[in-house]
């Protein structure tokens, strides 16, 4: 029996061939098709072919992506338990004494500590509303914001010009960026950014996510977290905040320099966010529209004037901001990372011991907010600046610093004391470290080796003379003690560029931490450098001089011990030799000489104590092309103190301001050295000492005494010599000779020619000269003599005498 299905069929069959309307399906399919119907049966197998081949290509770069974004989560750092620990515990500072120097806590960094329950509801909402409306529901990241992020990225970097996108990052992961103080915006960092996110809420409620967010968050300027934006802005604290309030604060993180309300314009800014802000808490039914109307009504007053002005103006030292820097960088070091760093420093109650003396730093807090030390020669010029640095050399502990001028008035400035920044051209201050100490460590020089301090065309003679000493004189043979007494460029160019060579020059400079491998050329032996220095690099590079030759690396901190006592880090100087101990005694000595009458530091290199006593220093002074730079690094056995004056952006120096930074370190190594007993600098082992000429500086002949300068300039002196670099018994003077010479016959200089056997006796002398290894002769008509190029053996005999016309006896006949 039929269903009814196919009852229904069959009648529908009948009715069909009662019209005469039936076809069999058999003879239906053979019918020809229309072309428009062939038309779409061709493109729909291509197009079913293009599904395939977009599919088999979108998975292999699906297996392309998923590697590498699973290499970027496999190499991602993880969040540490330190990184979310954030407490409202004071860190104290101590100097070496032990006593306290100030306390980090929120009023000097502008960081408070809210606690969850400090912070009103209202805020809770209004950060959740404007960044992250479905934070409550996600499990670290919102794909919807995501995905809109991705496509806004991909669309602002394919479109020229600069694009602005905006950002798909949760509450969550904006905390990950502010622990991490990662700001990168490649695709790397965003996984990372978006892995770390899910761990996070793996760890941490969300209540907890949140309380942190809001104590790290960037709230314009050096202000971080709410309960110090509270006080800043509103001069309140965050528990009293109206709604209109939190939600004007809720709008300053997503721009700061835009949103933050501390200027005019700024305000305007926040006042229009906050409308915003507070209609999506009315949107998401966070408020209700009668709380909706009394906020927008309300009129913000914000706080200006002193109350605000103060708490951006801070105590804290140069000293202590170095401290801070150099403690992050450890902890930099050991994987944290920065904002975690500074995390710990302002708010996990450590105790942070410093190697500064206050009696030091107060001498030099004294003298640089003395304006006596600073004037102002012209008003249309920026203020003068100057830096210091004091170091004691048996340990390397940093004593004292100052960096800059005047009273210090914000943290974390810039500190030309030691800031990275800080890269000034050392000018002669760099000769001893670059070139006189590795040349006498290597035995290439002593004291007493000869230069010949004449012009020389070191860049070729088309350039002229190079280098120039200081006043385009020159003094000609000289000691290397009287050319660094005297700082002439020539001489220390000269012992650089023939003598001592670049390799080893560099190679000295990094044994005191001072890298300059790629600048090798004859100006990095007088200062001249394209990557300078700050007074920090200087002090500690003269370290060894006072030290028996041994480097201590700068510290300005012992140990940091945590709340409880127990001790986070422990900073001890490293330390290496430099020299051996008798050159850098001997190197001390050459620079005694420089702070003494005939020195370029004298008077001011030389200090005494209350009791006018004088304690000995040594020390080298600096000055650079232009005159932009004044140095001076010098020391006592004590101290070793490196002083900086110029301008922030390079300026000529006055005549006037020349010894500034002179005065400066003698005014406050005066002060330090106050108490302090004369003490000499203690001489090394081996040191021999012998009588030497000063042309040769060999063992003096009959003839050195009789050198036409005694009368003004004895030509011997006792030198100190490493053992065994000292001349011999037998080594004598080979400089100075005795020769006749007419006075009638001249040479183009009008200097006395040689006596010929012509000369009547009338017309010729005997007398003592100097004759050089290398006969120096001028190669240009307009280039200086040397000073002693008057006293050099004539090289011709007299041309103006012969036996046709001559009929006095001559002095060759006796």
């Amino acid at each position: 029996m039929k269903s009814r299905r196919q009852q229904a069929a069959a009648g529908q069959k009948a009715a069909a061939i009662k019209r005469g309307v039936y076809e069999s399906p058999r003879k239906a399919g053979k019918k020809k098709k229309s072309s428009f119907k062939n038309f779409f049966r061709i493109t729909g197998k291509v197009i079913n072919v293009l599904i395939i081949i977009f599919l088999a290509f979108g998975f292999l770069g699906a297996g392309v992506l998923g590697g590498l974004v699973f290499g970027w989560i496999r190499t991602a750092d993880p969040i540490r338990p330190e990184d979310l620990m954030l407490t409202n515990f004071t860190t104290f500072v101590y100097d070496c004494n032990g006593k306290v120097i100030t306390q980090l806590d929120a009023i000097n960094e502008n960081r408070m500590y809210a606690s969850d329950s400090e912070i009103p509801q209202y805020l809770k909402d209004a950060f959740v509303a404007i960044e992250d409306e479905r934070f409550w529901d996600h499990p670290g990241f919102d794909l919807k914001r995501t995905i809109g992020g991705a496509l806004s990225y991909a669309i602002a970097k394919i479109l020229p010009g600069d694009q602005e996108y905006y950002g798909g990052s949760t509450i969550t992961q904006q905390l990950v960026k502010n622990l991490t103080n990662d700001t990168d915006d490649s695709p790397r960092r965003k996984v990372q950014e978006l892995w770390k996110a899910i761990n996070l809420e793996m760890k941490l409620e969300k209540w907890q996510i949140l309380e942190l967010y809001m104590n790290v968050a960037n709230m314009g300027g050096n202000t971080h977290g709410v309960k110090a934006a509270a006080l800043k802005y509103f001069n309140k604290d965050v528990s009293e905040l109206s709604l209109a309030e939190c939600a004007s604060l809720a709008g300053i993180t997503n721009y700061p320099a835009k949103y933050a309300p501390s200027t005019t314009r700024g305000q305007e800014n926040n006042l229009k966010r906050q409308r915003i802000i507070l209609g999506k808490m009315l949107e998401l039914g966070f408020i209700t529209q009668a709380e909706y109307d009394q906020a927008i009504s309300e009129e913000l007053k914000f706080a200006t004037g002193q109350a605000s002005e103060a708490k951006e103006t801070s105590n804290q030292s140069y000293f202590v901001d170095q401290v801070i820097s150099d403690i992050k960088q450890v902890l930099v070091s050991k994987g944290y990372s920065e904002q975690t760093a500074i995390n710990l420093i302002y708010n996990a109650g450590w105790k942070i011991y410093t190697t500064m003396d206050p009696d030091v730093q107060k001498a030099m807090d004294e003298v640089y907010t003395n304006d006596e030390y600073f004037p102002v020669l012209d008003e249309e010029l920026e203020h003068p600046q100057s830096a210091m640095v004091i170091i004691d050399p048996k340990n390397g502990h940093v004593k004292a610093m100052y960096g800059g001028y005047g009273v210090k008035k914000a943290d974390a400035i810039y500190n030309r004391a030691a800031s990275p920044l800080m890269k000034r051209q050392p000018g002669s201050s760099f000769k001893p470290i670059a070139v006189y100490a590795p040349a006498i460590d290597t035995r290439k020089i002593t004291a007493a080796t000869i230069i010949d301090d004449a012009p020389a065309y070191m860049l070729g003679v088309d350039k002229g003379i190079y280098p120039n000493n200081y006043d385009h004189t020159f003094s000609g043979l000289i000691t290397i003690r009287d050319g660094v007494r005297q700082s002439l460029n020539m001489v220390a160019a000269k012992v650089w560029n023939y003598i001592l060579g670049a390799d080893t020059s560099h190679e000295y400079l990094r044994r005191v931490n001072i890298n300059r491998d790629n600048e090798r050329y004859v100006s990095i032996s007088m200062g001249g450098l394209n990557q300078g220095v700050n007074p920090l690099q200087m002090a500690a590079a003269y370290v060894p001089f006072v030290n028996k030759g041994v480097y201590f690396e700068p510290i300005t901190f012992t140990r940091v011990e945590d709340k409880d006592g127990n001790i986070v880090l422990e900073n001890k100087p490293e330390s290496h030799i430099v020299y051996d101990e008798a050159s850098a005694y001997i190197m001390t000595n050459i620079l005694q000489d420089v702070v003494k009458p005939g020195g370029t530091a004298y008077p001011y290199g030389m200090i005494r104590n209350g009791d006018q006593e004088i304690i000995p220093t040594a020390g080298k002074t600096g000055t650079t092309s232009d005159n932009y730079d004044k140095w001076f690094v010098g020391y006592s056995p004590y101290y070793v103190a490196a002083t900086w004056y110029g301008y922030d952006t390079p300026t000529t120096l006055k005549s006037a301001e020349y010894s500034q930074a002179l005065k400066i370190w003698n005014a406050v190594m005066t002060k330090v050295h106050e108490n302090k007993e004369p003490v000499e600098f203690e001489e090394a082992p081996g040191i021999v000492r012998k009588t030497i000429c000063t042309a040769s500086g060999k063992i003096p002949t009959e003839l050195c005494y009789q050198d036409p300068r005694s009368s003004w300039q004895s030509m011997i002196r006792e030198e100190i010599f490493i053992k065994g670099t000292e001349p011999g018994n037998n080594d004598t003077c080979d400089v100075h000779v005795k020769a006749k010479v007419c006075t009638v016959g001249k040479d183009q200089w009008g200097r006395n020619l040689l006596a010929g056997p012509d000369c009547p006796l009338s017309t010729v002398i005997e007398k003592v000269f100097i004759r050089r290894k290398t006969p120096f002769t001028p190669i240009r008509p307009q280039d200086p003599l040397p000073a002693d190029w008057e006293y050099e053996l004539p090289r011709e005999y007299c041309n103006i005498h012969s036996a046709l016309d001559n009929n006095e006896a001559t002095w060759w006949e006796y």
